[in-house]
């Protein structure tokens, strides 16, 4: 039995990839949003440039830049947008939560595995659980509403001995 639920992490674990706490990630997402608005901004202002002809070869320049920086803008903003959060899979028959990441092309990237046995601790608050890792950090949170699923999600963490 494979339980899923969704989860938005502010700052998703993700293994070889170290965080910094320097405000890099925000001011680079910025930046990028600058580059998408000042990119679209000269895709309009070409066609307003004043004593500009109607010569065929600069019309064709000018539907060539636009269309160039119609891709820039859209990169940029692309660039701009924060990772998409992973989701909790809880895998009772293995014993196991991962972290998934979905990608392009329907492929998924496992984040991280760990097994019940080496969670440090399971808190439960009536239907939402909190999985901490053996260091000390949050793995996962989730809410389950399927009552059968909360008893089979409790009893093989009672089983592993994650539970009081």
């Amino acid at each position: 039995m494979i339980l899923t639920a969704d989860y938005a992490f502010r700052n998703a674990p993700s293994i070889g990839v170290p965080y910094k706490l320097d405000g890099t990630r925000t001011l680079l997402r910025m930046l990028a949003r600058g580059g998408a608005v000042t990119a679209a901004f000269v895709g309009v202002m070409i066609w307003l440039i004043p004593g500009g002809s109607m010569e065929s070869d600069v019309m064709l320049f000018k539907m060539g830049v636009t269309i160039g920086t119609v891709y820039a803008a859209l990169a940029f903003w692309q660039a701009s947008l924060p990772p998409s959060p992973p989701s909790v899979e809880i895998d009772t028959a293995k014993g196991e939560l991962r972290l998934v990441r979905s990608e392009g092309n329907n492929q998924r990237r496992v984040i991280e595995r760990c097994a019940f046995e080496d969670l440090q601790t399971a808190e439960i608050s009536g239907r939402h659980i909190a999985f901490w890792a053996a260091e000390g950090r949050l793995l996962a949170e989730i809410t389950l509403s399927n009552a059968t699923a909360h008893a089979t999600l409790l009893a093989v963490l009672r089983q592993a001995g994650k539970l009081d």
